[in-house]
């Protein structure tokens, strides 16, 4: 029975004001398309860097001269790092190889030449360990090459120093602005919805008095307005998710035709099931709150109502 009269108080507000509740409904959907927008771009961003972190290498380059027991102990340190995932020595040769391979089909001159010299080094190629945090690639990264610096034979230390610390500075920088934007947004909603229950209390006056008289508790009175709030906040929630999922679909579908070779898409994923259900509990708590924060100056009495009107 309480269900249902906050569910007729909810129809009401629409019948009597709807072009005030289309506008609270819209606003907030177009906040809550926003926010979960940030919260995705976030993500993504964050998925797309622990992908390249998975696939990041350093090279550890060795001095033509290195002698083999300098060799083994670059070898040694590297394996006995709990940060480094594998190790993979690379000789000249084999760097050769490779590099002919690549260049076949754009210099096959040159590589057929019987001059051309073997310039490339010997060096070890470094992956890190799964469980090394995404925005922790460059500073582990740096904290290896760190611990190399005392060993012999060592002509280079690279992994993409630049690009690595300042993508994982803008993954970290975007992350911190999106949720200050999340949290300005998410108060902006509560004073809207606070805005449309004070129109419904305004129309239910004389309603309230009446409970009031007959002896209704505080919590009997501010229930259909913190339930409406509710409602208002979820419907707004999953407009927003339908939103961004369109929105997700056709991302991907860009990405697909257009930046194929990146290998972006499959990495672009949308809200799971609990994210999902997060962000509709998270928009019916916004807006229960905004109707709270309204209606909580309701107290026993006639002259409380009038105030609140």
């Amino acid at each position: 029975m309480r269900l249902n009269e906050c569910l007729r108080g909810f129809r009401r507000s629409w019948v009597h004001h709807t072009g005030m509740q289309l506008a609270t409904l819209s606003v907030l959907a177009a906040t809550f398309t926003v926010v979960a927008f940030v919260l995705s771009v976030s993500s993504n961003l964050k998925n797309l860097l622990s992908h390249w972190g998975e696939s990041a290498r350093m090279s550890v380059y060795l001095e033509d001269s290195i002698a083999p027991g300098d060799r083994n102990k670059v070898r040694e340190v590297l394996q006995s790092d709990a940060r480094v995932g594998s190790v993979e020595y690379i000789a000249k040769e084999k760097a050769t190889a490779a590099f002919k391979e690549k260049m076949a089909s754009h210099a096959p001159d040159l590589l057929a030449d019987s001059e051309f010299a073997n310039p490339f080094p010997a060096s070890y190629q470094v992956t890190l360990a799964k469980d090394v945090p995404a925005g922790k690639i460059a500073e582990t990264f740096e904290a290896i090459s760190a611990g190399l610096d005392p060993l012999k034979g060592i002509e280079d230390v690279l992994y993409g120093q630049s690009w690595v610390r300042n993508y994982s500075a803008f993954v970290a920088a975007l992350s911190a602005s999106g949720w200050l934007i999340v949290l300005i947004l998410v108060a902006g909603s509560v004073f809207v919805v606070g805005n449309s229950v004070r129109a419904s209390i305004s129309a239910r006056r004389d309603e309230i008095e009446i409970l009031e008289l007959v002896g209704a508790t505080q919590s009997m009175i501010r229930a259909p307005f913190v339930f409406e709030g509710a409602l208002m906040g979820l419907v707004a929630a999953a407009v927003s998710l339908a939103v961004n999922f369109g929105f997700h679909l056709w991302e991907v579908k860009l990405l697909r035709a257009s930046l194929a070779f990146a290998r972006m898409a499959p990495d672009l994923a949308f809200f799971g099931f609990a994210a999902s259900l997060g962000i509709l509990v998270s928009g019916a708590l916004v807006g229960a709150a905004g109707a709270y924060f309204t209606v909580r100056r309701i107290n026993d009495g006639w002259s409380a109502s009038q105030r609140v009107a």
